[in-house]
């Protein structure tokens, strides 16, 4: 491996797991509303027009949120819904942002009536996926309206109902695929209530309470995963996701169950379609790559010894593609299927070398090899981030990334930056038990969590054992999924994830 300056093992060591069978949500609705299926052709060509004509304006500096949140929402109701008369809708919204893209330069837009900074959006998670900035700015919520859009979920039982009315979708009864939904919502309001609320709302202690219950009861104890689950045929399949398992375990900081399988799994699914794996219709990416890597880091120290030499060569084949295929020497990004924005696309190449190590080697949980060429990439791809907006999303990000750390730097602006937003050192979260000592503290940081599934009760609230999704916990997969063929898709369609860093 000559970029990398790694060699790949010829063998990877033997690992304990098969990977668990696919679902394929979207043929599951095309088959059963066949007409979106013929919307998506008619809609292809607008939505190749939106993604060109976006990146390009954002290589100008232009403010394309709107038309941005709008094809984010096309994208959605394509692949995951059966609401023809709202895909037609969506498209009519996109094809007249498209037309104002020119005229306007509007990164952040105003906030619309409950407060929320999804103007542009007609549906809640949505809203509430686009005020994720603002809702976890660490100086506090700075908008002139408070964020009236989380009044839905704004006791421990409304947030409890909500997340179980999303984590399961019926599909051929309903029409809808809740999986990008449970993706971006539990994304956000992970992270708003485990740090104590935000203007008042999702603050009291009973929000982490029930919502560790819920973590605990979501995870599959069978793959360590989490993810959508699916009725089918009056039984449930639960899903082994990707990006959902991701943001679980980062925005706890690694404090969920099941290391050792989790792993396994991860290592299994490596060469399937995203997000049951770990690669788009045109293979690898870095964002897919970064989810990887990180879940690889917040693991290693419950990892097994062959686990980690299978984590070594994959980390060490994903770091070659970055630099052989993805990230030139002067910074610039090539595009993928996905076609993710401007400022996506320079974070997660950044993310996936920063969790790695690249440029920092105390970071290097994995090698010890040492990249000579890091420096120089570094101070490029930082050159290249500073050409975006400012105010694009991800764009103070990519920059808190690339930041120098020097020793001595812990107290500065940059490093705490990065800190928020990679979560590197470990800390205690904020619902973690009191330490009366230093060895207490210790001990808490060093021990794993161990759920109790289906006994704890909630603060008085409800007994998990109550909850609905708590008889489903041993549902099983219903069949293998494996030979259903994979249609290819056109650029854009399939990976449509907009998730925060």
């Amino acid at each position: 491996m000559l970029a990398a300056g790694l060699l790949v093992p010829l063998a990877m060591p033997a690992l304990a797991a098969d990977a668990p069978e696919l679902f394929d949500g979207r043929s599951v609705l095309r088959e059963a509303h066949p007409e979106m299926a013929a919307f998506a052709k008619e809609a292809r060509p607008v939505i190749a027009q939106a993604n060109a004509a976006l990146l390009a304006a954002e290589r100008r500096k232009r403010g394309v949120s709107c038309a941005r949140q709008t094809l984010v929402e096309l994208r959605w109701r394509l692949n995951a819904t059966a609401d023809l008369a709202a895909a037609r809708e969506n498209l009519a919204r996109l094809r007249a942002a498209l037309a104002d893209v020119e005229g306007r330069d509007a990164n952040v837009l105003p906030q619309d009536a409950e407060g929320s900074y999804g103007t542009c959006d007609r549906e809640w998670f949505l809203k509430l996926d686009d005020s994720g900035n603002e809702l976890l700015d660490p100086s506090g919520w700075h908008g002139k309206i408070p964020p009236r859009f989380l009044d839905r979920v704004n006791t421990p039982a409304s947030l409890v109902a909500y997340l179980e009315r999303i984590i399961v979708s019926d599909l051929r009864k309903d029409g809808i695929d809740h999986r990008k939904e449970l993706n971006a919502a539990t994304g956000v309001l992970s992270r708003v209530v485990l740090r104590g609320g935000v203007a008042g709302y999702l603050a009291a202690p009973e929000f982490r309470t029930v919502f560790r219950s819920f973590l605990d009861l979501w995870q599959d104890p069978a793959t360590g995963f989490f993810g959508e689950w699916y009725m089918e045929h009056g039984h449930v399949t639960k899903t082994a996701d990707l990006s959902v398992t991701f943001h679980m375990a980062r925005y706890t900081r690694g404090r969920i169950g099941h290391w050792p399988k989790l792993i396994d799994t991860l290592l299994a699914i490596k060469d399937r379609p995203y997000p049951q794996g770990w690669l788009d219709d045109d293979g690898m990416t870095n964002h897919n790559n970064y989810d990887v890597a990180e879940l690889f880091s917040l693991g290693w120290p419950q990892m097994r010894e062959d686990q980690r030499g299978a984590a070594r060569a994959e980390i060490a084949r994903m770091l070659d593609w970055a630099l052989t295929h993805s990230i030139s020497p002067d910074g610039e990004i090539a595009a993928t299927g996905a076609a993710e924005p401007l400022g996506d696309m320079y974070y997660f190449a950044t993310a996936f070398l920063d969790t790695i190590g690249y440029f920092d080697k105390r970071k290097r949980f994995w090698t010890d090899a040492d990249f000579p060429q890091a420096e120089s990439l570094r101070v490029a791809l930082e050159a290249k981030a500073r050409q975006i907006a400012s105010d694009a999303p991800f764009a103070g990000a990519t920059l808190a990334r690339l930041a120098p750390r020097l020793a001595g730097e812990a107290g500065t602006l940059a490093s705490w930056a990065r800190r928020t937003s990679a979560s590197q050192a470990w800390a205690p979260p904020s619902w973690a038990p009191a330490a009366s000592s230093t060895s207490a503290a210790s001990s808490w940081a060093s021990s794993s969590w161990t759920p109790a599934l289906g006994t704890r009760i909630v603060s008085g609230l409800l007994p998990v054992s109550a909850l609905p999704m708590s008889g489903w916990m041993d549902a099983r997969p219903l069949a293998a999924h494996d030979s259903v063929a994979r249609r290819s898709q056109p650029p854009g369609l399939s990976h449509s994830e907009e998730p925060t860093p």
